[in-house]
C-alpha cells in the first residue's frame, strides 16, 4: 500500500499537474464548492433549528409531565429537587378574553407558584416578573390585535359558559401589567401568562421542567421533550436538512464524474509504466489501488479544505455577524450558523463513498490488460 500511494503522489505531483490536469483541477474545484454549499447550508438550518429550541424552551421548558397530582405524584417534585432542576407547575386551558367590543380565544397558562414565574425566560416589556391575583402578562401580538395596552383592565370568560344568577356569562376581571414578545412561534399571538389560585383547575396540572433528567428514570418515563411537543416543525427541518443535503452532493456526483475523466486520462498516458509495473510483479488490485489512491488524493483534499473553509466562515459570522437579517422579515438580526461534528463526518463519509464508486469504474479495464501487449505496441 505505501510503494501504491507513492506511485500515485508520483502521479499526481510528477505529470505537468497545472499545464495538463484541467480536468484534475475543475474535480478539485467542484468538490471543494460541494463540501462548502454542503456545510454552509446546514449550519444554517441548524442554526434556525436551534433559535426555534431556543425560543420554545423560554415558554415551554425542555420537558413537560402531563397529569401531575400534588398528592400521588410527591416522588416527582422529589427527583426534581434531588437532581437540581427547574420547575414550573401550572395549569392550561383555554378562555375567552374580551376587551370592549373585541373577543378571542387564548390558552391561559396558570401557574401555581408566583415564585415559578422566574421558571420563563419572557422578552418582557417591563424587566420586573411580578404578578399578583388579578393581573397578567399578554403576548405583543395578541395585545395589538385586540388593541390592549400596559395597564388595562379585561375580562376572561370560560369557553365553556356557565350562567350565574343573573344569566350572564361568568367572569374574572385582570389587569395587563405587563407584554412580552416571541415571534419565533407566533406563541404571543394566544399565551397569556396568569397565577391566580381562585380559577386553577388543580385536576388539570402539569410540569415544565429545564435541565438534566437522564439520571431520574421517573422523570424520563413522565417527560415529553420540546422535540415532541413540537414534532412536526421539528420534523419539517430535519426533512429540509436532508434534502438540501442531497441537493448539494449532486455537485460531488458532477464533481466526481470529472474525476472518474481524469482517472482515464492519466491510466491512458501512463499505461506503458502500468506494463511495466505489472511485468515486474505487480498485481493488477495493486494497479487499482494506485488509482483509487489518487482519486482519493484529489478528493479528500478538496473536501478537507472546503470543510476547513466552511469552519472558518461559521466562526467568522458567530464571532463578528458579518452577514445581517432583517428582523422585521427573518426574526432574527444576523444569520444562525451552528455545525456539528456529525455533519462534518456525514459529509466525508458521503464523499469517501462517491468518489469511491467513481474511481472504481474506470478501472475495469485492467482487468484485460496484458504487459506484453502493451509494451510491443509502445516500442
Amino acid at each position: 500500500m505505501r510503494l501504491s500511494f507513492k506511485i500515485a503522489k508520483s502521479f499526481l505531483f510528477k505529470n505537468d499537474f497545472s499545464k495538463n490536469g484541467v480536468v484534475n483541477v475543475v474535480s478539485f474545484i467542484g468538490l471543494f464548492i460541494g463540501s462548502l454549499s454542503i456545510i454552509l447550508s446546514i449550519s444554517v438550518l441548524n442554526g434556525f433549528q436551534n433559535i426555534l429550541k431556543e425560543e420554545t424552551i423560554k415558554v415551554n421548558g425542555e420537558y413537560l409531565i402531563s397529569n401531575y397530582n400534588e398528592v400521588s405524584d410527591l416522588s416527582i417534585i422529589d427527583e426534581i429537587k434531588k437532581n437540581n432542576i427547574q420547575y414550573s407547575i401550572f395549569d392550561n386551558e383555554e378562555f375567552i378574553l374580551s376587551n370592549n367590543s373585541s373577543q378571542k380565544l387564548v390558552t391561559i397558562k396558570n401557574i401555581l407558584n408566583k415564585n415559578h414565574l422566574k421558571f420563563y425566560k419572557l422578552n418582557l416589556i417591563n424587566k420586573e416578573k411580578v404578578l399578583k391575583d388579578n393581573e397578567m402578562i399578554i403576548g405583543k401580538s395578541l395585545a395589538r390585535s385586540l388593541n390592549i395596552n400596559v395597564g388595562d383592565n379585561v375580562n376572561i370568560f370560560s369557553k365553556n359558559i356557565n350562567l350565574n344568577s343573573l344569566a350572564l356569562p361568568r367572569s374574572t376581571k385582570f389587569k395587563v401589567v405587563n407584554i412580552y414578545s416571541n415571534r419565533i412561534l407566533r406563541i404571543d399571538d394566544y399565551l397569556i401568562f396568569i397565577s391566580n389560585n381562585d380559577i386553577i383547575n388543580k385536576d388539570n396540572l402539569s410540569l415544565e421542567l429545564i435541565g438534566d433528567i437522564e439520571n431520574s428514570r421517573i422523570l424520563e418515563k413522565r417527560s415529553l421533550s420540546w422535540k415532541d411537543r413540537n414534532r412536526q416543525i421539528f420534523e419539517a427541518t430535519e426533512v429540509e436538512k436532508k434534502i438540501t443535503f442531497f441537493t448539494l452532493s449532486l455537485i460531488i456526483i458532477i464533481a466526481s464524474f470529472n474525476l472518474c475523466s481524469a482517472i482515464i486520462q492519466i491510466s491512458s498516458k501512463k499505461i506503458r509504466e502500468i506494463a511495466i509495473l505489472m511485468s515486474i510483479g505487480m498485481s493488477k488490485n495493486s494497479i487499482r489501488n494506485i488509482f483509487i489512491l489518487y482519486s482519493y488524493l484529489i478528493g479528500l483534499s478538496a473536501i478537507s479544505l472546503g470543510v476547513l473553509t466552511s469552519l472558518f466562515l461559521i466562526f467568522m459570522q458567530n464571532r463578528f455577524s458579518i452577514i445581517t437579517l432583517n428582523p422585521d422579515y427573518y426574526l432574527v438580526e444576523k444569520l444562525p450558523m451552528v455545525i456539528s461534528i456529525f455533519d462534518i463526518f456525514y459529509v466525508f463519509l458521503a464523499a469517501i463513498v462517491i468518489i469511491g464508486i467513481f474511481s472504481i469504474i474506470p478501472l475495469r479495464f485492467i482487468n484485460h490488460m496484458s504487459p506484453n501487449q502493451i509494451i510491443n505496441k509502445q516500442s
